[in-house]
C-alpha cells in the first residue's frame, strides 16, 4: 500500500509538470506567432505607404505637365472630351482631367505619365520585393488624384519654420480679391492633439505671457495673423497709418482660453479683447478692431475661446473681418497673410478660408466654415493617393504648394524713438577676423 502511494505521488508529480511545460510551450509559440503576425502586417503596411508615397511623387510630375500645358496657353473649350480612342494625351486632355472633370478620375496620373493606356482603368506597378517572411510582396498605387480647386488653404507652422506667408489667389472662377469680406482661421488639429491641452497665456482672466524656458508649452498656442493689403494707388506712408476704419497693415495676436465667458467681446481689464460672440458661438474680430491694430495705443492682444471638446477638426477658430485698403480697390498684387507662431512652440497645423458674398460668382458654402467661401486655386493643390502591398491598403493626403513661399519676410524690427539727428546715434560694430 505504501510503494502504491508513492507511485501514485510521482504519476501526479510527472503530469504536473508536463502540464506546466505545455502551457510554457504554448505560450512561447503564441507569442511567436504574434511577433511574426505583426512584423509581417508592419512590412506590409510600410510597403503600402511606400505605394502611396510613389503615387504622390508621380502626382507631382503629373502637375508639372499641367503647368507646362497652362504655360502654353491651352484653353478647353466649353462642351469638351477626351478622344479616348486616339492613345495620344494631349495638352487639352491634361487641362481637363485637372480643372474640369468631376469627379476626379482615379487614373488621371497614369494617363498623363504614360503608365496607364489612356481611357483604361487600372493600378500602377510600384514594383515586387521580397518580405520578412521570405513572401514576394507586390507594390502598386490603386488611385491618384490631383485637386485644384480647394476650398481652404492648409499648412503647418513649427519651431523652424514658424512663419507662412499666404497669398491668395482664386483662378479663373469668378472670385476676385475685392470681393473677399473676411477670412475664417482655425488652428490646432483635435484628432492630432485631443489630450494635449494647457492654456498657459491665458490664466485668472489675465493674458500671461511667460518665458518659455520656465513653463509648459501653451496649447494650443497663441499665433498671429498678419494682414498685408494696399489699394490700386498707394504711398508708403499708407501703411503705417489707420484712418476711417481703412488700413493697409494690421496684426492680430489671438490667445486661446478654454473660457467662453472670459472671452466675451469687449476690452477687458488688464488689456486684452475678448472677440467670443455667444450669441454666433464663434470668434469674430470687427473691421474696426482689425483697423485699431495700426494703432499702437489700441493693439492689445484678442482672447479666442477654443472649445477641446468640439466635434470640428480645429479646436480653435476666428473670423476676422477685412477693413477696406487706403487707396481705392483692393490690388490683386498685394494681398496677402502672414500667419506666424511667435513663441516657436508647439507645432500646429492651420486653415485659412476666405470669405466672401455668396451671391458672388466663385463663392459658395463649403459646408464647413458656415460661410460662403471662395475656392483657392493656384496657392496650393490637393494630392490624394492610395497604395497597396498585396491586399492592404494606405491612403495619404497632402498639399503641394505651387507657389514660391520662400521669399524674404522680416521677423524683427528696430524702431528709434525720440530720434534727432546729431544727438541720437544708432551705431553697430562689425569685426572681420580671418578665424571661423
Amino acid at each position: 500500500m505504501k510503494k502504491f502511494k508513492q507511485g501514485a505521488a510521482s504519476f501526479y508529480i510527472v503530469a504536473f509538470s508536463t502540464l506546466i511545460l505545455v502551457i510554457i510551450a504554448t505560450s512561447f509559440a503564441t507569442v511567436i506567432l504574434s511577433e511574426v503576425t505583426r512584423t509581417m502586417n508592419d512590412d506590409l503596411s510600410q510597403s503600402a505607404y511606400d505605394s502611396a508615397l510613389a503615387g504622390v511623387e508621380d502626382a507631382k510630375l503629373a502637375y508639372a505637365n499641367y503647368r507646362r500645358c497652362i504655360a502654353q496657353g491651352t484653353v478647353v473649350p466649353s462642351g469638351y472630351n477626351p478622344d479616348y480612342s486616339n492613345p495620344e494625351v494631349t495638352c487639352r486632355d491634361i487641362v481637363y482631367w485637372m480643372d474640369v472633370e468631376e469627379p476626379k478620375s482615379c487614373d488621371m496620373v497614369g494617363w498623363i505619365l504614360g503608365r496607364i493606356k489612356k481611357g483604361e482603368s487600372e493600378e500602377v506597378m510600384v514594383g515586387e520585393k521580397i518580405d520578412s517572411n521570405g513572401s514576394t510582396m507586390n507594390q502598386a498605387y490603386t488611385c491618384v488624384k490631383i485637386s485644384t480647386d480647394l476650398a481652404d488653404y492648409r499648412a503647418n507652422l513649427t519651431s523652424s519654420n514658424r512663419t507662412k506667408v499666404v497669398a491668395a489667389s482664386f483662378g479663373n472662377n469668378g472670385a476676385t480679391v475685392g470681393g473677399i469680406t473676411a477670412i475664417k482661421i482655425r488652428w490646432y488639429s483635435v484628432r492630432e492633439n485631443e489630450d494635449k491641452f494647457n492654456y498657459q497665456n491665458f490664466t485668472n482672466s489675465k493674458v500671461t505671457f511667460k518665458p518659455i524656458n520656465l513653463v509648459e508649452a501653451a496649447t494650443p498656442p497663441t499665433i498671429s495673423v498678419s494682414l498685408i493689403q494696399s489699394g490700386n494707388s498707394f504711398s508708403l506712408s499708407d501703411f503705417t497709418t489707420a484712418r476711417f476704419g481703412q488700413t493697409n497693415r494690421a496684426t492680430m495676436y489671438l490667445v486661446p482660453t478654454a473660457s467662453a465667458s472670459y472671452a466675451g467681446t469687449g476690452l477687458h481689464s488688464n488689456n486684452y479683447i475678448g472677440i467670443y460672440n455667444s450669441s454666433q458661438k464663434e470668434n469674430v474680430i470687427s473691421r474696426t478692431q482689425v483697423a485699431d491694430t495700426n494703432t499702437q495705443s489700441k493693439n492689445y492682444p484678442f482672447v479666442a475661446y477654443c472649445d477641446q471638446r468640439t466635434t470640428e477638426d480645429f479646436a480653435c477658430s476666428a473670423t476676422i473681418e477685412l477693413p477696406d485698403p487706403i487707396g481705392g480697390n483692393r490690388s490683386d498684387d498685394s494681398f496677402m497673410f502672414v500667419v506666424n507662431l511667435p513663441y516657436e512652440q508647439p507645432d500646429t497645423d492651420f486653415s485659412i478660408s476666405f470669405v466672401c458674398n455668396a451671391s458672388v460668382v466663385g463663392c459658395e458654402n463649403d459646408g464647413t466654415t458656415g460661410y460662403a467661401v471662395a475656392r483657392v486655386k493656384g496657392s496650393q493643390v490637393m494630392i490624394d493617393s492610395t497604395g497597396r502591398a498585396n491586399d492592404l491598403y494606405r491612403r495619404v493626403e497632402t498639399r503641394l504648394e505651387t507657389a514660391d513661399t520662400s521669399f524674404p519676410y522680416q521677423y524683427y524690427a528696430l524702431e528709434l524713438l525720440n530720434f534727432t539727428s546729431g544727438t541720437e546715434l544708432f551705431r553697430k560694430t562689425m569685426t572681420v577676423t580671418s578665424s571661423d
